[in-house]
């Protein structure tokens, strides 16, 4: 994590010293009050706490009409009432950069760490499997992007990608994992774009087997009208467990039907992939669906609703079956333009096929306070 912040700060002093650019401050506050009936995410004799979290957070951004870097930190401290041998400080960093090399290329780069024990910390992280536990992880990825225009109408992605995720508990596997990816995007229309993507992914398993999985997916993107759209995708996914020599092709791809107008968005999907499965050791075929919406009821209220089902297996063993279940919803009151307030209900059903025993269900009800403020320097 210093590495990222020397390295950032490097950056904006060169790019100060020798450019006329804008500074950008950013500061925010949120303070939040949960209830949780199962803190330890176990499936019998549960236990629950009210917990308070303070997370303040700092930005700076330098800007140029050609490009722009961001660093974001963040920590956040929680405070249990019951179980105060829990309480923790946790950590988030995010350092991103876009560059426009030319009228026709663009580079972004992003980096970012994350150390937590809280489930929410890895919620947006769609590729690492169910979440089994309440554990200390470490999360650091990066990952960098070209974007070249070939035709006025087509455009050549290449980018690469590492990430490595660290538990604190030892019988936990862990898991580096690198990935290189070329994506070809054609606009047809204002309608209708088309698309292909390669992946390649290399899982780096620690203490189990590695494995190398390769996708190849192609897809369109029709606009019906304004507001409605669909987004197809489909392909072979390889899957090779190098200890084994075992080799799997399966089918991934989905469906997303997206609907957005000036007052919110509704999303559809389906989808299924190969994800790195770091708690089992193993990848995972997942299969997915889920629905989420968000809607301005007035200038001040908005509304979102969320639910998900995902199933898990592993490819090469019977060690994984699994499914999850997750229902949510809250509302947000603006109270100005840099202050908010909203609460928040989840529910999670972890059912475990393979181990009874690790199947568990939890409730959370949060209520949270959010402030920010920005600044030209």
């Amino acid at each position: 994590m210093k590495k990222i912040v020397m390295s950032v700060f490097l950056v904006l002093a060169f790019c100060k010293a020798a450019f006329s650019l804008e500074y950008v401050g950013d500061v925010s506050l949120s303070v939040s009050e949960e209830y949780n009936d199962n803190i330890l995410l176990v499936g019998s004799d549960p236990m629950d706490d009210f917990i308070t979290y303070v997370a303040p957070g700092i930005g700076v951004s330098l800007r140029s009409q050609s490009s722009q870097i961001r660093l974001d930190y963040s920590p956040t401290f929680s405070f249990y009432s019951s179980h105060s041998d829990l309480n923790e400080t946790a950590h988030s960093l995010a350092a991103t950069a876009t560059f426009a090399l030319s009228s026709k290329a663009s580079a972004s780069v992003r980096d970012t760490f994350v150390k937590s024990s809280e489930t929410d910390a890895l919620s947006e992280i769609t590729d690492i499997g169910p979440i089994t536990r309440r554990v200390e992880r470490r999360y650091h990825t990066f990952n960098t992007a070209l974007t070249y225009r070939l035709a006025p109408h087509v455009n050549g992605v290449a980018g690469i990608s590492y990430s490595d995720l660290d538990y604190a508990e030892p019988d936990l596997s862990e898991v580096k994992t690198l990935g290189g990816n070329v994506r070809l995007e054609y606009r047809l229309s204002d309608t209708l774009s088309l698309f292909a993507n390669g992946t390649i992914l290399k899982y780096d398993y620690r203490p189990d087997s590695d494995a190398l999985v390769q996708e190849y997916t192609a897809g369109l993107t029709y606009r019906y009208n304004p507001r409605f759209s669909i987004t197809l995708t489909g392909g072979p996914t390889i899957t090779k467990i190098e200890e084994t020599g075992e080799t799997d092709t399966g089918y991934g791809g989905g469906i997303s039907l997206t609907r957005t107008d000036e007052r919110g968005t509704a999303t559809l999907s389906l989808a299924q992939s190969v994800v790195s499965g770091v708690e089992s050791g193993e990848p995972l075929r997942s299969r997915s669906a889920a629905l989420s919406v968000t809607r301005d009821i007035s200038a001040r209220w908005n509304i979102s609703f969320s639910a998900s089902y995902n199933e898990y297996e592993t490819i090469d063993t019977d060690t994984t079956d699994a499914n999850t279940i997750a229902v949510g919803g809250g509302i947000t009151y603006r109270i100005s333009s840099f202050a908010n307030m909203n609460v928040n209900y989840r529910y999670s059903d972890y059912e475990d096929n393979s181990v009874g025993a690790n199947s568990y269900q939890n409730h959370i009800v949060i209520l949270r306070l959010n402030l920010a403020y920005s600044q030209r320097l």
